[in-house]
């Protein structure tokens, strides 16, 4: 099987779902656009921003090595898909983080107002 036959099956199942891959940076970059409108997502609000133009960028790449057999733009494409995928964890990792201390500060803190009296 040559190159272009290759890089065509790898790059199919992406290439059909680049439309909902762009959708989803959109909808990411309005998430991030929203965050402003908040104390602490004027902090954070870059982060889906970014998110967003990672998942938009990796679709035009993807369009791209798949109409032309590009292997350049497939590996573009997948780089930033990785980029994306390490962002979201470390920054879901940080939200559960930040989630578990706020119910634990919820929790806590009555607990120990109630025990003074």
């Amino acid at each position: 099987m040559n190159e272009e036959a290759i890089l065509t099956r790898v790059a199919e199942p992406l290439y059909r779902a680049k439309g909902w891959i762009k959708f989803a940076g959109i909808l990411v970059i309005i998430q991030g656009a929203l965050a402003v409108l908040t104390i602490w997502g004027i902090i954070i609000c870059w982060i889906p921003i970014w998110m967003g133009i990672l998942l938009c960028s990796a679709s035009n790449h993807i369009s791209t090595a798949y109409e032309t057999n590009d292997d350049t733009e497939f590996r573009t494409s997948m780089t930033k898909l990785a980029t994306y995928f390490r962002i979201f964890g470390i920054f879901a990792l940080v939200m559960i983080v930040i989630s578990v201390i706020g119910i634990l500060t919820a929790v806590l803190i009555p607990l120990m107002i109630g025990a003074q009296y």
